[in-house]
């Protein structure tokens, strides 16, 4: 059996999917259920001062990134693809290495900037948190970067479910504060110290016994990093500067600009619509399946060179997302506001439409994600300085504050994302590279969407009943994703043959 089929075939994506559905499923549970402990618990100032420590981190992050883990994601799938471990292994271990060094230090020169911080974003009385909450970042970018790694070998398991541990230490640790009455921003900023330490350890973990139980890691040899060092440093370098491109577009930028240009109440609704959005986008195929897609498409293209193959691999996963997504849209803006309001005990029901808007961003995201791959994988890293289109729109939400408050943010995001969609696929076929969207299929789920949501809201007029109108809107959709599934023949046969052998290791574990 080839590398290529042995790491990444089919049969290794199906052992895969379960550890990582699991993994994922957990994580999103416990997110969850801390999002609504923070927002119904949390005092709001306190709450809104949490949403811009968590931004911070966030730019943090994006502004230290210099191209090593892109690096790490697009080219260990190959050596690993090739059967070249010891290559693969030391590009994980020293690109680990320079990743915690180049955040330390990016970390300690922002150190002066702290005051400036404190006055521009509204957090001058909890000041005195944030070298603790840097520390956080820190534990937090750093398993986030090893967890990516631990997904592109396909290792679910270690990467899912120590991430998932750490959550649930989170979780429990926040309960224990609510019995003890000391739930306050301090009690969080220890409980994500020691949360964060504790999913990085496990990690750790997994890596080195998975490394320890592989007889083949001394195969292949070091002088790919030789004959390929100008290949990996002009692929790293545009990575590098892409992501300081799109610096100003995304949710740490959107936090903010809130919190300068708008109060309090404001950035304590789009931080609980905000995150709840980054929950789903944990869940969205094009997001979810992000670490196991990556690995798949890098290694596939390096064997066969087939971008048509990638086209409809992507196209796929767009529509699955898009599928996915359309109905709790069409929820959120019929009958989200009260669900929210008995959530939050009052607080955040405003937060419904916006995070609907949200929503409607990520379908177009989903397309963003699925089209910056495939410029990866045919290495044409420039094509995503795009990305400025992206950034540059945020300042355009600036004027439009005064007017339309935090839909400006959804509507510039939606705007830029859109825009900067369309330079990529123009810019593609300049390459000979052709990406076509299946529109016909795309529209299926659009229209679909519209029919549940005008059943919905006629029950609501008709019945005054919030709960009959969900149930309605539902039970429409599914009844038309019954009628005429938005899919290929061929696509169905594929997720079918995948539902089947998940449920025969299912079936094999239970045994």
């Amino acid at each position: 059996m080839s590398s290529v089929k042995k790491h990444y075939g089919f049969s290794a994506i199906s052992r895969s999917l379960r550890p990582f559905l699991i993994g994922k499923g957990f994580r999103l549970v416990t997110s969850l259920t801390i999002l609504v402990l923070l927002a119904r618990f949390l005092p709001q100032k306190q709450y809104a001062v949490y949403i811009s420590l968590q931004a911070l981190v966030t730019i943090a992050g994006a502004l230290s990134s210099v191209g090593i883990q892109q690096v790490m994601l697009r080219y260990m799938p190959e050596l690993r693809a090739a059967g070249n471990n010891s290559a693969m292994y030391r590009m994980l271990s020293v690109g680990m290495f320079l990743r915690v060094v180049v955040v330390s230090l990016f970390m300690l020169l922002a150190w002066p900037l702290t005051g400036w911080l404190g006055e521009t974003f509204s957090i001058e009385q909890w000041l005195w948190v944030l070298p603790w909450y840097a520390l956080v970042g820190l534990l937090r970018l750093t398993a986030m970067s090893l967890s990516q790694s631990l997904e592109a070998l396909l290792w679910q398991k270690q990467a899912q479910y120590s991430m998932a541990i750490g959550g649930m230490a989170r979780l429990v640790g926040m309960l224990i504060a609510l019995q003890l009455g000391v739930m306050d921003l301090w009690a969080i900023v220890i409980i994500e110290l020691c949360s964060e330490g504790l999913s990085l350890a496990l990690l750790l973990y997994g890596w080195f016994t998975q490394r320890s139980s592989d007889e083949l890691r001394q195969e292949g040899s070091l002088d790919w990093w030789s004959e390929n060092k100008p290949r990996v440093f002009r692929f790293g370098a545009w990575s590098g500067l892409l992501n300081q491109t799109r610096i100003l577009y995304g949710s740490a930028p959107n936090r903010l600009f809130a919190a300068h240009y708008l109060g309090t109440a404001e950035l304590a609704v789009l931080g609980f619509a905000d995150s709840l959005t980054n929950l789903a986008r944990r869940l969205m195929p094009a997001r979810m399946l992000i670490s196991m897609i990556r690995p798949v498409f890098m290694a596939n293209y390096s064997s066969n060179q087939d971008f048509g193959q990638l086209v409809k691999m992507s196209n796929l996963v767009y529509r699955l997302n898009a599928g996915l997504l359309a109905l709790p849209i069409v929820l959120l803006f019929v009958v989200g506001e009260p669900i929210f309001d008995w959530l939050t005990g009052g607080k955040y029901g405003m937060a419904a439409p916006i995070l609907a808007g949200f929503l409607a961003l990520m379908i177009v995201e989903g397309m963003r994600s699925m089209l910056e791959l495939l410029v990866q994988a045919v290495e044409k890293n420039q094509i995503l300085l795009t990305n400025l289109i992206q950034s540059v729109s945020l300042f355009l939400a600036i004027p439009l504050f005064e007017y339309v408050g935090l839909w400006a943010l959804v509507i510039v995001n939606i705007v830029g994302t859109v825009s900067a969609n369309f330079a990529i696929i123009y810019l593609l076929k300049k390459y000979d590279f052709h990406y076509r969207v299946d529109v016909g299929l795309s529209l299926l789920i659009m229209v679909y969407a519209v029919i549940a949501g005008l059943a919905g809201w006629w029950m609501l007029q008709t019945f005054g009943s919030y709960i009959l109108s969900a149930v309605t809107i539902v039970m429409v959709y599914l009844l038309c994703m019954l009628v005429r599934l938005p899919l290929f023949d061929d696509e169905k046969e594929k997720l079918k043959l995948l539902m089947k052998n998940q449920f025969k290791s299912a079936k094999k574990a239970a045994a």
